[in-house]
């Protein structure tokens, strides 16, 4: 089946989880900022139904697309630390925030997510973490994170394929811009598919590409 056709039939058989979703979308679009796609906002949420977490991390807030679907589907009493750097994001993210009325549900942090290690330690511990920033700093955010989810607790990485990069078969065909990123990306995930005892991942084709990690 063509790739395209199936992913447009997956994409047309979603819906809103939230009442601006339609909104942020377009806003996304008009601005050139990056957000889950239906499909992989659909497995988020569904890991969300089903693990019900308490308590999540992510990051890479954005303007609070995917954070607003997790708030909104997660335990009343559940509560989401988010991190953005850019000052245009986060101040579109909190606007989103307190028009969805989820600011005692969702803190933002202003920070980069790379200097992060003490509001994620003061915040611990994590029954779910979202990883949706830096693409070449993946395997920093989930060493940064791993100490601090609680076991049984599920780690999603999003955009492990970068457009589709990581299957070139060698350094040389990828723009000199990239390679860093493709690189370390190709790293990310033979660390993640590594035999081991301490977690168990999987990758699956939805969106730019989703590694599912479980703590043992």
């Amino acid at each position: 089946m063509n790739e395209n056709i199936e992913k447009k039939y997956i994409i047309d058989h979603t819906a809103p989880f939230f009442e601006i979703q339609g909104e942020m979308e377009r806003f996304a679009e008009l601005h050139h900022v990056p957000i889950l796609s239906r499909d992989s906002l659909d497995l988020l949420v569904s890991l969300i139904k089903i693990k019900k977490p308490k308590r999540i991390l992510e990051f890479g807030t954005a303007t609070a697309y995917s954070a607003i679907a997790m708030a909104v589907n997660m335990p009343d009493d559940g509560e989401i630390i988010t991190i953005e750097r850019n000052d245009k994001r986060f101040d579109e993210a909190t606007r989103n925030i307190h028009r969805m009325r989820l600011q005692n549900k969702i803190k933002i942090f202003q920070i980069d997510a790379t200097e992060a290690h003490d509001i994620i330690a003061q915040n611990a511990p994590y029954d779910f973490v979202f990883i949706d920033a830096a693409k070449g700093q993946y395997r920093l955010f989930f060493d940064m994170a791993f100490p601090h989810v609680s076991k049984g607790g599920v780690m999603v990485s999003d955009n492990m394929f970068h457009k589709g990069i990581v299957f070139e078969e060698h350094i040389s065909r990828v723009e000199k811009r990239q390679r860093t990123i493709y690189k370390r990306m190709r790293a990310y995930i033979d660390f993640l598919k590594k035999d081991n005892d301490l977690f168990f991942s999987t990758l699956l084709p939805v969106g730019d590409g989703v590694a599912i990690t479980y703590k043992v």
